[in-house]
């Protein structure tokens, strides 16, 4: 049995067709005798929401800034309606689900992120964790039972309780500690472009650099293409990039 962990965005799980094709996946992955790990975060519905409740949305250099009020509005969205919404879709296709963040049972214990010097000043992201360790028994448990777990971009700590975490972090995190065969990072487009505009199907990190050097990686391809290759470094032997239309027919960039 192969399993995959797949780490889908906010953006994603609002669009009826990327999450269809995800659906279509995560079946044919099942009918063929896999397993599929779902991760998900949801920035676009926690900016929403804070603004509906006018609670200031907060980010230096791409990190958000987790207040109280906001940490709430994590609870309402990535522990809450995105998580049931995604059981709910799964639900409608006959596969068998379960909604959990990272602070169920002891599936992952963290820390307070420390101040981070950014461009000459500290800054305090507050109630943000970093992870220490990862018990994988309960999501072990229910892939030995065929259930599909949906998993929440949120942990835990002895001192301050629920924190929210980076989704590619804690993606990165399980999918080592589950000893994945895969892990895909979903994105826009359907595979990073070389020059040409052209599909990479594979990329090395010197090709990674080559891309920045010459300007045609740029933009949000910088982070993703940084993420990706700390899941390589990680020890994860398998690390795609691509669409939930890459996702359902195979396509996309790996980085090796």
């Amino acid at each position: 049995m192969e399993l995959v962990l797949v780490k889908i965005s906010g953006v994603l799980t609002d669009d009826p067709g990327a999450l269809a094709h995800l659906i279509s996946y995560v079946k044919a992955a099942k009918q063929a005798g896999n397993a599929v790990v779902l991760v998900h975060g949801g920035g676009k519905q926690i900016n929403e929401l804070s603004k509906k409740m006018e609670v200031s949305v907060q980010q230096v250099a791409g990190r958000r800034i987790t207040t109280p009020e906001t940490l709430q509005i994590l609870m309402y969205t990535v522990a809450g309606e995105i998580n049931r919404n995604l059981v709910s879709e799964l639900r409608k296709k006959d596969i068998l689900s379960v909604g959990l963040t990272g602070a169920d049972a002891d599936l992952t214990t963290a820390h307070r992120r420390k101040p981070l010097n950014i461009d000459g000043k500290d800054i305090d992201f507050q109630l943000v964790g970093e992870i220490d360790a990862v018990n994988p028994d309960l999501i072990t448990t229910l892939l030995s039972k065929n259930y599909t777990p949906v998993i929440g971009c949120l942990t835990w700590s002895v001192e301050h309780g629920m924190l929210n975490i980076n989704a590619d972090t804690f993606a990165i995190k399980l999918a080592s500690a589950l000893k994945c065969s895969e892990l895909v990072m979903l994105m826009e487009p359907t595979a990073v472009l070389d020059a040409h505009m052209q599909p990479i199907e594979m990329m090395r990190i010197a090709d990674r650099d080559t891309g920045l050097n010459e300007g045609w990686i740029k933009d949000g391809m910088i982070p993703k293409l940084h993420t990706g290759f700390q899941a390589v470094e990680s020890g994860i032997s398998k690390v795609r990039l691509t669409n939930p239309t890459g996702l359902s027919s195979g396509k996309g960039t790996l980085l090796v």
